[in-house]
């Protein structure tokens, strides 16, 4: 596969930290400018805890849920395996800076140049990363899957062995033994 993958875990979590340290430097400046004479540690340190057990306790609330309802799902189970996580995934950004897209199908989608697919479209090639309308198809910006067609007779992709197999001699289905022959 190509393409950039999900953003890290670990740099969604570091921008958690940024968010904690800054809500400790506020609150420090706050009661500075009120004037309390405080040392910054505890409002730093207390900022980054705050968030980061708020942080853990909704992941792991959000997965475990996730694992009640969804656990028995072959689909949920392969999303899981690709790097998919049902709490960092739904975050907003600046948390989460990834397309809708790449949350799902787990690819960053390439840049774009000339036709820019539109946001209905949520399919993804698993190739280049490009949204697709359909869930099966040709891949409009690399080809991916102009080597397949689909067998009439069972309903299976089969890839074409050597090129041109489809339109000159036909090619037989592994599934059912039907001859596909495109004209």
């Amino acid at each position: 596969m190509s393409g950039n993958r999900r953003t890290p875990k670990s740099t969604i979590l570091g921008r958690f930290g940024i968010l904690g340290a800054s809500i400790g430097v506020t609150i420090f400046y706050i009661a500075t400018a009120a004037g309390l004479a405080v040392t910054i540690g505890p409002f730093l340190i207390g900022g980054l805890v705050g968030i980061g057990l708020l942080v853990l306790f909704v992941w792991g609330g959000t997965n475990l849920i996730a694992l009640l309802f969804m656990g028995n799902d072959p689909e949920y189970r392969a999303w899981r395996r690709e790097g998919g996580d049902p709490y960092f995934d739904n975050l907003p950004p600046p948390f989460n800076t990834d397309s809708n897209t790449q949350r799902d199908g787990g690819l960053a989608e390439p840049e774009y140049e000339g036709f820019v697919p539109p946001d209905d479209w949520v399919h993804q090639c698993p190739k280049c990363g490009a949204r697709w309308e359909h869930a099966v198809g040709v891949c409009w910006n690399c080809n991916y899957g102009s080597d397949m067609a689909q067998c009439a007779g069972c309903g299976e992709f089969v890839k074409e062995p050597n090129p041109g197999d489809f339109e000159t001699c036909g090619v037989i289905c592994p599934h059912c033994s039907c001859v596909i022959r495109l004209t």
